[in-house]
């Protein structure tokens, strides 16, 4: 089953997510990451159980969406319902549209437990094909 990987144990500054302009946690890093793979620098661990950070394969993704896609798009990270189930999906910025679905990794229930309690997240997209897109997810901070 294609579900998604994680690079880091899921906490920022434990190898999660690199931060770059508004994502995916509100701070400039300078420059481009060079992937998914590595720290955020000097970041240190947090008590937060809401600031995550990974990178994974979206699940689902939508054809249409992914052909007006690019690199380095942020999304806005979003709980959806849907015939009774509720999902993290990834969702443009310029229109909504939804993209592919956060799902079938460590730390999912703990992604959707801060956003039902109101925290956001984005997903800067790292690599994008018609059927496969791969996103680094953290926190954004007001």
């Amino acid at each position: 089953m294609s579900g998604g990987t994680r690079s880091g144990p899921g906490r920022r500054g434990e190898g999660g997510a690199p931060s770059r302009g508004d994502a995916p946690d509100g701070k400039g890093s300078g420059g481009e990451g060079a992937g998914g793979t590595g720290g955020s620098g000097g970041e240190a661990p947090t008590d937060d159980p809401c600031d995550l950070g990974f990178a994974l394969d979206l699940v689902g993704v939508r054809s249409p969406v992914a052909a007006v896609v690019s690199v380095g798009e942020v999304l806005d990270v979003v709980l959806a319902t849907s015939d009774g189930y509720e999902a993290a999906v990834c969702r443009t910025r310029t229109d909504g549209a939804r993209l592919g679905s956060l799902a079938a990794f460590e730390g999912l229930d703990q992604l959707l437990r801060c956003l039902r309690a109101g925290r956001r997240f984005a997903a800067r997209v790292i690599e994008v094909e018609r059927t496969r897109c791969r996103v680094e997810v953290g926190s954004v901070r007001a």
